[in-house]
């Protein structure tokens, strides 16, 4: 049993809401889901009753929060002494919600085992994010997708390590939309298709994501109503059928109204760590350094 599926168990039976329990614990509500999913496959049986309007423990899942519920907090309280005893350094890193965990564990366990005495304390964002925190960055250094140019982002006054891995690009689209039926298509093709854009981000951030034009200078429209841009919301309006989300190969919603169709003609993403221009020192370089060795 592993620790992320009792934090994710414990959460849940708390708020009795997937979405809250997944707020609290950083992460993305898919991530929940499949960490409660994985737990009452190991138990053999279902842990929670949900419906669209309502979640409740079953008495099995009752019984199992009664026994879990108190080792949980004397652990925990038994971690933290050892960590505040341990450790004298902690990196808040945060992580994009479109990056498997599988991604993203190596590296970070990597680093761990480089800096034992480094905590890293890990949360979840969207990949814009950074773009509209400005001087008041909530992590000191952020795990995401970039342009496989990064002085493209450096010169807008970001730091970018070296990249972990490249993936090519792809579209979210609805199951029934044409081009869900599809092996791949090009960017040209989208031309005359809604794409989601990000509001509320500077543009020329914005641009390296969902570009103006295609290769060939045919302007692709763009609609703004990507609010949150975080993949959760994407999906949801993805799935409603009249818009399109350009995303990554590696991203694949765990939602069957939704497929991704590889996109040829667009340049491929990196994952790469990025942080503030105003932040920086030893363990942000060692963090950059030893990851991008050891995904």
């Amino acid at each position: 049993m592993e620790m992320r599926e009792i934090e994710a168990f414990l959460e849940v039976a708390r708020e009795l809401h997937f979405g809250r329990a997944a707020a609290r614990l950083g992460v993305s509500a898919p991530r929940v889901s499949q960490a409660v999913r994985a737990l009452e496959r190991r138990v053999g049986a279902p842990l929670f009753e949900r419906t669209s309007r309502r979640v409740r423990l079953t008495p099995l899942g009752e019984r199992l929060r009664a026994e879990l519920q108190p080792a949980y907090r004397r652990m925990e309280r038994a971690l933290e002494e050892a960590r505040s005893g341990a450790r004298t350094e902690v990196l808040r890193v945060g992580v994009a919600t479109s990056l498997p965990a599988a991604a993203v564990d190596g590296p970070i366990r990597a680093f761990e085992r480089a800096r034992p005495r480094c905590a890293v304390v890990r949360s979840a964002h969207p990949n814009t994010d950074p773009a509209r925190w400005g001087n008041r960055w909530p992590v000191d250094v952020f795990v995401g997708w970039l342009p496989a140019d990064p002085a493209r982002v450096e010169a807008m006054g970001f730091h970018v390590g070296p990249a972990w891995f490249h993936r090519e690009r792809a579209a979210l689209v609805a199951a029934g939309h044409p081009l869900g039926r599809r092996a791949g298509v090009d960017v040209e093709e989208l031309a005359g298709q809604d794409l989601l854009y990000p509001s509320g981000m500077p543009q020329r951030l914005a641009d390296l994501w969902t570009p103006p034009a295609t290769p060939g200078g045919t302007p692709l429209r763009r609609v703004p109503r990507h609010r949150s841009a975080s993949l959760e919301e994407a999906v949801v309006l993805v799935a409603g059928g009249d818009v399109i989300h350009l995303t990554v190969t590696s991203v694949s919603p765990h939602d069957p109204r939704v497929v991704t169709v590889p996109v040829s003609g667009l340049p491929p993403m990196v994952c790469a760590p990025v942080w503030s221009a105003d932040a920086g020192g030893a363990v942000i370089d060692d963090f950059a350094r030893i990851t991008a060795r050891g995904g």
